[in-house]
């Protein structure tokens, strides 16, 4: 689970979205408040920023930070107001209640969580005078401890050194960097983690000195604990396997950070840690629960001990077990053992709930990673920090995804529905799907029966234990006499109106009365300027993708493209993230003038921190150029081109192995594609070799090797269309140029592994998509196979009804997606392209007439 997610899940919305901060009803009266004269006020979604007139900022130096409560927020920012204003002393601050509890909720980032007003002195003088004088107006006031700072005094201030400005490199890898300046002059990362640690060169300001003393001073030599290993970090705190120094025991360590970590009802890390200590309390001697060791304080956290339990998380054991998570095809024998052992340990698990319900405990996070699998194949309950008395009539405020009781529910009812989600998800981990539809849960049950040999009373189980039959809200049928996907997986025949379905749904979200987006997608529309134009999560690729099935898209979606287009300010120059897919887009839709003249502002742009990739950098750039100087004979543009490849083969090591993320998007794969099809326009030889040598970089970089091919779970073998499925798709046109025994051994292992019956995502970049897609190419031979046929049935799994048309999940499956990299253009585009009769393909993957390809031996 990508905990990101969350923060764009809001409140009764069908669609990954940020919070609505146009009314501004929930800021606090300083954002709103009358300034003195000269004075200034600049807001985005979080802060408010507040610039005295005549006062010029240095670029990096000391800040204080100021942390709150959502109880004393107000109180705390009235009181820095009314000490920063009169004095001209630049300042920020969150804006408002909504957006400090999230920061500070359990899956807010670590390094930033706390901080809630940030002050900006000019100097070590200027800051010296402010902690002082501002340390004594809020002195008492109680705030979470800010990890990445040091701690002024006992009150709420924090200092740390760092960058004013923001100031954004490209590292490596490509990612976008907050830096500053080392003494030389060169821009280094402005590390911003869970520890105060200021850059080797700066000298603490003499003020400090005290500080840094009583933090170094605060040791635990008290403490009968020592941690030996990290096992997990939230913003409520830390999880340790540790030693027990008096008695020699391994135990269970678990942090907690008072006022931080809060969750939906506002409760913090440390009072989550108090319900676990009870429960274990009222628990103990049940052999489903780990024994209590130990709870106190040490300095400014709370700990709590227990029994470390020797064993596997469910969801870890299910995930190595369950035959549709495997890429063979499962035997009867598979699916009998699988279930043998999944009601083993189901029984276990509901014996244990009804343990922990007669000794009035609910458990309240019932989910398979807080249910370990011993050696010996007994379970352990883990996590209670959710638990509630069994009276309790509160509903769950703490819940993963998948597994959380509907609106209602409450007392042990909570446990039992989580228990039927286990009942699904042991089979079929998609149950962060019910809450879309009332048919979901009949849909996997009928599913789950015929594919594994199940108890006859399964289906009975499941219903009693999700509540169905007592839920006023169960208006369908219980099967639906038409289901929404063909159950069997649509044919030739069917396809027509399910494809006229998914198009009307995506054209049905389109809102061309925003600014930001015209189709919603994957929340990577809000990270960067032209995350809702570009091809891969934005309108570009969904007019593209519609157009390529054959459908007509509306003049006025086009016009807000280029309109959109043309406002952004520092515009991105790669294909999938960039101008360059939003010029090939416009190009396939009839829009070919706009489209050269995009093309021209691409060459403008500067290329100093653009990578090697398809995704984003000059791979993905160099193959448009291509693509224009085929169709245009356009020479400006092909020179272009093998100027780029000269920049991709001339810098070997971001080829040969220092990228993170090897593949078709971000890897050496889609650079050996550039090169490829730089040699079949110019016959230059050389491409051809920079583009055997780039993959062969590329699947050393993933941990493949000649014979790996039992490597199951290796890294290179992700059947998705950014792992090795892409990576096969490039293979094999490589190999239809330049024959090669071991890459062909390669090609033969990732073919392979586009065939496991489980995805946990639809889309065509992270999904079932890709994979179909992928399949469909691999094949080389005309009609459907079994795999195919299962694939296409299966995307009835992520299957939405939504406003009277058929939608799909995105990815993380926590709201739906239109867009082409993990939505329904997607899914449309791949399924087209398999019963559509056309010769569909992505970008640049398209065969060309004439061309050869590989196909079975």
């Amino acid at each position: 689970m990508d905990f990101r997610y969350f923060n764009f899940c809001q409140p009764g919305g069908s669609f990954y979205d940020v919070p609505d901060t146009a009314s501004a009803e929930g800021d606090f009266a300083a954002a709103k408040a009358s300034l003195p004269v000269g004075w200034r006020r600049s807001a985005n979604d979080d802060w408010v920023v507040l610039t005295p007139p005549g006062v010029q900022l240095p670029f990096q130096g000391w800040k204080i930070h100021v942390s709150a409560t959502p109880e004393n927020a107000e109180k705390i920012i009235a009181l820095v107001s009314e000490y920063c204003l009169p004095r001209k002393v630049t300042f920020k601050f969150l804006r408002g209640r909504d957006v400090l509890m999230r920061r500070n909720s359990k899956y807010g980032d670590r390094g930033s969580s706390g901080k809630f007003v940030t002050i900006y002195p000019l100097d070590e003088t200027h800051l010296a005078e402010t902690l002082t004088e501002l340390g004594e107006l809020l002195h008492g006031e109680p705030g979470p401890y800010i990890l990445s700072d040091l701690r002024w005094r006992s009150g709420p201030l924090y200092v740390r050194y760092g960058g004013f400005v923001a100031h954004l490199v490209r590292s490596e890898s490509g990612e976008l960097v907050h830096c500053i300046q080392d003494p030389d002059g060169k821009w280094v990362p402005d590390v911003r983690g869970p520890g105060f640690r200021p850059p080797s060169w700066v000298t603490l300001p003499a003020c400090l000195e005290e500080s840094l003393a009583a933090r170094n001073a605060g040791t635990l030599d008290d403490f009968p604990f020592r941690p030996t290993k990290a096992l997990h970090f939230s913003n409520g705190g830390g999880v340790y396997e540790a030693t027990d120094v008096r008695s020699g025991d391994t135990v269970l360590l678990k942090e907690a950070r008072p006022l931080a970590g809060l969750d939906a009802e506002g409760a913090d890390a440390l009072e989550r840690l108090r319900r676990e200590y009870w429960a274990l309390q009222r628990l103990e001697g049940l052999d489903c629960m780990p024994a209590l060791v130990d709870f106190r304080k040490g300095r400014e956290h709370y700990f709590l001990a227990r029994e470390f339990v020797a064993g596997q998380p469910l969801a870890r054991e299910m995930q190595q077990r369950n035959p549709l998570l495997v890429p063979r095809t499962p035997t009867a024998d598979d699916l009998a053992d699988y279930v043998r052992w999944s009601q083993s340990v189901l029984d276990q698990v509901e014996r244990g709930v009804q343990e922990l319900h007669e000794r009035g405990v609910v458990f309240g996070d019932l989910h398979p990673n807080n249910i370990l699998v011993r050696p010996d194949g007994t379970i352990a309950f883990i996590d209670l920090e959710a638990s509630r008395a069994s009276g309790s009539a509160a509903q769950q405020a703490l819940a993963a995804p998948g597994f959380q009781a509907p609106a209602g529910y409450s007392g042990p009812d909570i446990d039992r529905y989580a228990l039927g989600c286990l009942r699904l998800s042991v089979f079929l981990p998609l149950t962060q799907t019910l809450p879309w539809s009332s048919m979901k849960a009949d849909q996997f049950i009928e599913l789950i029966a015929r594919i594994f040999p199940v108890p006859v009373d399964f289906a009975g189980q499941v219903r009693r234990d999700l509540g169905l039959a007592a839920r006023p809200d169960r208006s369908e049928p219980a099967f639906a006499p038409q289901p929404l996907w063909p159950v069997n997986g649509p044919g030739q025949e069917d396809w027509p109106a399910l494809r006229s379905s998914v198009a009307e749904g995506i054209l049905a979200a389109a809102s061309p009365e925003r600014d930001d987006r015209l189709f919603p997608g994957d929340i990577e529309q809000f990270h960067g300027q032209g995350g809702g134009t570009n091809f891969a999560f934005g309108a570009s690729g969904v007019l593209w993708a519609l157009t390529e099935v054959g459908l007509t898209v509306p003049d006025h979606h086009i016009d807000w493209l280029i309109h959109s287009i043309g406002r952004l300010t520092e515009p991105r120059p790669g294909f999938y993230d960039g101008l360059s897919g939003v010029a090939y887009a416009l190009d396939r839709i009839g829009r070919p003038q706009e489209a050269r003249a995009l093309l021209g502002r691409v060459a403008d742009l500067p290329e100093e921190d653009v990578d090697h990739s398809l995704f984003s950098g000059r791979a993905g750039i160099g193959l448009t150029l291509l693509d224009f100087a085929r169709r245009d004979g356009e020479s400006a543009f092909l020179e272009r081109a093998v100027r780029l490849a000269d920049r991709i083969t001339g810098q070997a090591e971001h080829v040969s192995g220092q990228r993170q993320r090897p593949g078709l998007m971000h890897g050496g794969a889609g650079s050996a594609l550039f090169l490829l099809r730089l040699y079949e326009q110019t016959q230059d030889r050389k491409h051809l070799d920079q583009a055997v040598d780039a993959l062969r970089h590329d699947l050393a970089h993933s941990g493949w090797g000649a014979g790996q091919s039992a490597a199951q779970d290796a890294p290179w073998r992700t059947p998705v269309l950014t792992g090795g499925a892409g990576t096969a798709l490039v293979l094999q046109e490589l190999l239809a140029h330049a024959p090669d025994p071991e890459l062909g051994e390669a090609f033969d292992d990732l073919r392979g592994t586009i065939a496991p019956r489980f995805f946990a995502h639809a889309g065509l970049f992270t999904g079932r998509a890709g994979a179909v897609l992928a399949h469909h190419r691999l094949r080389g031979s005309a009609g459907q196979d079994d795999t195919l046929r299962q694939h296409l049935a299966a995307f009835g799994w992520h299957a939405i009804p939504h406003a009277g048309d058929l939608a799909f999940l995105g990815d993380q499956c926590l709201r739906l997606s239109t867009d082409l990299a993990t939505g329904a253009a997607g899914v449309l585009f791949a399924v087209d392209a398999v019963l559509g009769g056309k010769n569909l393909g992505l970008p640049f993957l398209t065969p060309r007439p004439g061309g050869r390809q590989r196909t079975e031996q």
